[in-house]
């Protein structure tokens, strides 16, 4: 134990100090016109037009459930005023069917996307999780899965098909 204590008490050797680094050339300026022609070339993104929400389960007391009632989870809503901006928005259930049938207003083109479409009712609970009604009951296999809350139709179809 006292070797280690000596050793310990021993003082450092000093380092020597680092060399200077030697400054970097200088890349040649480019022209002005390479660099428009470089973000004229670069395309916008658009964002997402709606928010995304998680199936969770259905409205439910102790022993029975509504399953005319979804219950949904709101990405990025953590509280009850975050949950209540969305009530009145209109919900979509995106899944793929194994059939193809015919699409709507198209019937030369065929397709194994379907939507339940829904809106959403009011709130539930006060972590930001909320409510909808779909036109059709959402199926059990479809919990855990991705809803789509769409901010506004008029968005989504300008013409107004809806």
């Amino acid at each position: 134990m006292a070797d280690t204590q000596a050793k310990s008490a021993a003082p450092k050797a000093a380092k020597a100090p680092k060399a200077a680094k030697a400054p970097k050339a200088e890349k040649p300026a480019a022209s002005a016109e390479a660099k428009v022609s470089k973000v004229s070339k670069k395309y916008k993104r658009h964002g997402r037009l709606f928010a995304k929400a998680v199936f969770t389960g259905y409205k439910r007391g102790l022993r029975n459930q509504h399953e005319n009632q979804a219950i949904l989870k709101i990405e990025g809503a953590r509280r009850k005023e975050h949950g209540e901006f969305y009530v009145g928005k209109r919900c979509v259930y995106v899944y793929k069917a194994e059939t193809k049938k015919c699409v709507p207003q198209h019937p030369e083109r065929k397709t194994r996307v379907r939507a339940v479409w829904g809106k959403v009712t009011r709130i539930h609970g006060n972590t930001g999780s909320v409510r909808a009604r779909f036109n059709r009951n959402l199926p059990g296999h479809a919990m855990g899965h991705r809803i789509r809350i769409v901010r506004s139709l008029a968005i989504l179809f300008p013409i107004g098909v809806y």
